[in-house]
């Protein structure tokens, strides 16, 4: 026998057959693991979410702030995903509204959520700052982004109230500021004596209710009101708050300032476009139906091992039977005929079955009837074994012939 043959008939062993299936799972592992690497690191850098939110970890975004309240005893910090007009009036509060657009300060806040909600809640003694937002000084020196400052300073909506209620005016200085620090004018010993400041956005029309708090250039860049037991802190640019002045030169006293006695600070996302509707995996969280959940899975994973497996061994296979062939309906009727007529009594039956279909007027006459009659008789009182039912029905067949 040739081995070569031989060899190349032997079947594949087990492993080698399931080397692409294993290549196939090993892809798609490495696939998955890339890809949740990847959106690890973009989410980590929070550089896909809006300028200023407090998800963002570069120098335009304010986590750094979210992380370092966290940090401080006694302080609850978190983040608002729902529209401020369902929350309910919340005293001792501090909001945080960072990054509102300067070109269009008065829209994208929805007007009946500080007329009605953050006013009331102001009243009721929480406290809100209210900032513009700013723009890195690294990348303020990009031309793109130069270029599109120009634009939006001929733009007639730089200029917009916020509200009825909360009456100023956001407007861009004409020329550029010699110096980058905002100077402290309250006499409140416990704020720093300036501030840096690159946004060239201030405050004016400021009603009496206003007291400035820090001005650069005499321009008013930092303003609070008292309004019933809160108080309403503007803010004409939220560098103070960011990454990258944290990162340079922190305020900590004037942080401390803008958060005042609160215990509670809520950073507002939903003005910059990040919202959280409940949704079914939400709902069974806050219900906390995960012990239902996991029991449907439960009784779901029960059953399909109840469809697969075999708790029972298989019933034995019934042995092959002969096989019935089919017969035709002249065999049938003749065997129904075989079974339910008695061959001996055959001809009598045929006669009485030939009179009722002739009637009450045969055409035959009744001579020869009656000599049927009297043939089937004698054959009826013969032994049954010497009968002979075919001759005696020829016979009666013979006379009764219609002639």
């Amino acid at each position: 026998m040739n081995p070569v043959a031989t060899h190349e008939r032997r079947a594949p062993t087990p492993l080698r057959r399931h080397i692409p299936l294993l290549l196939a799972a090993a892809a798609f592992i490495g696939s998955a693991l890339f890809l949740h690497r990847l959106f690890s690191l973009r989410f980590a850098s929070g550089d896909v979410y809006p300028t200023s939110s407090s998800r963002r970890a570069d120098p335009i975004g304010s986590r750094a702030l979210f992380e370092a309240l966290q940090l401080q005893p006694g302080v609850q910090v978190e983040r608002n995903l729902e529209r401020l007009s369902r929350r309910p009036p919340t005293p001792g509060t501090t909001f945080l509204i960072l990054g509102v657009a300067p070109e269009i300060i008065g829209q994208p806040l929805d007007e009946a959520d500080f007329n009605t909600t953050l006013t009331r809640s102001i009243r009721d003694g929480a406290r809100v700052v209210l900032a513009v937002q700013h723009e890195s000084a690294d990348l303020a020196r990009n031309a793109v982004r130069q270029n599109i400052r120009r634009i939006a300073q001929v733009s007639p909506s730089n200029r917009s109230d916020l509200t009825r209620d909360w009456e100023f005016s956001l407007i861009q200085s004409p020329l550029p500021s010699a110096t980058n620090q905002a100077q402290r004018l309250s006499p409140d010993a416990l704020l720093p004596a300036s501030l840096p400041w690159t946004s060239p956005w201030h405050l004016t029309n400021l009603p009496p209710e206003w007291k400035a708090v820090y001005a650069r250039d005499d321009r008013v860049v930092v303003a609070e009101r008292t309004l019933g037991r809160g108080s309403i802190v503007l803010l004409a640019s939220d560098y103070p708050l960011s990454n990258e002045a944290l990162r340079k030169s922190p305020q900590a006293a004037f942080i401390t300032w803008l958060i005042g006695p609160s215990r509670r600070v809520v950073f507002d996302e939903t003005h910059l476009g990040l919202t959280q509707e409940p949704g079914i995996a939400g709902l069974l969280v806050r219900y906390h139906l995960g012990g239902a959940v996991a029991g449907l899975a439960l009784l779901a994973g029960l059953h399909l091992w109840r469809s697969l497996a075999r708790f029972n061994p298989p019933p034995p296979v019934p042995a092959a039977t002969a096989v019935v062939l089919g017969r035709g309906t002249a065999e049938g009727f003749l065997n129904i005929l075989r079974r339910s007529l008695d061959s001996s009594s055959l001809s009598a039956l045929c006669l009485e079955l030939w009179r009722s279909a002739q009637g009450p007027r045969p055409r035959v006459s009744s001579d020869r009837i009656a000599e049927a009659q009297n043939l089937v008789n004698l054959e009826m009182e013969k032994h049954p074994r010497h009968r002979t039912p075919v001759e005696t029905y020829r016979q009666v067949c013979q006379l009764l012939r219609i002639r």
